[in-house]
């Protein structure tokens, strides 16, 4: 495994611990379960990327257990691939930039637990867009 993507930002630097923490937080639940962890959700500090290593059903139910500090917390949703540690350092800068500028991503009285972002592509996704524009088709979100 590659220590940085090509298109990191942080390769001089090198990444935060709570990136790290984002990582093997996501990564971990992967690992443990790795068909019962899909479409379950965690539930992430966005001051150090730790967790509570709960697996929730719903988006709801991780807003909720948060015991009324849900607004400290951004909520992933475990998908079929793993995490590396430069996407969760951009997941996590986004979360807090959202964040920082007003934007509340849980809502305990909503039906799903609040608004979410645009989900980050996987490398079959990533492939499929790649593709398209090479080929010039349209992407599903343009016709």
């Amino acid at each position: 495994m590659r220590e940085h993507e090509p298109w990191c930002r942080m390769k001089m630097f090198g990444h935060t611990d709570a990136a790290k923490r984002v990582c093997d937080n996501f990564n971990l639940h992967r690992v443990a379960a790795p068909y019962d962890s899909i479409g379950k959700w965690i539930a992430v500090a966005l001051l150090d990327g730790s967790s509570d290593r709960v697996l929730y059903d719903s988006k709801l139910d991780a807003v909720t257990h948060q015991h009324h500090n849900e607004q400290y917390y951004t909520y992933l949703k475990i998908i079929p691939s793993s995490m590396n540690v430069c996407e969760a350092e951009v997941m996590l800068a986004t979360a807090r930039n959202l964040y920082d500028k007003g934007m509340r991503m849980t809502d305990p009285d909503h039906k799903h637990g609040g608004p979410d972002i645009i989900k980050r592509l996987n490398v079959e996704d990533f492939l499929a867009q790649g593709r398209g524009v090479i080929q010039n088709l349209l992407m599903p979100w343009e016709a």
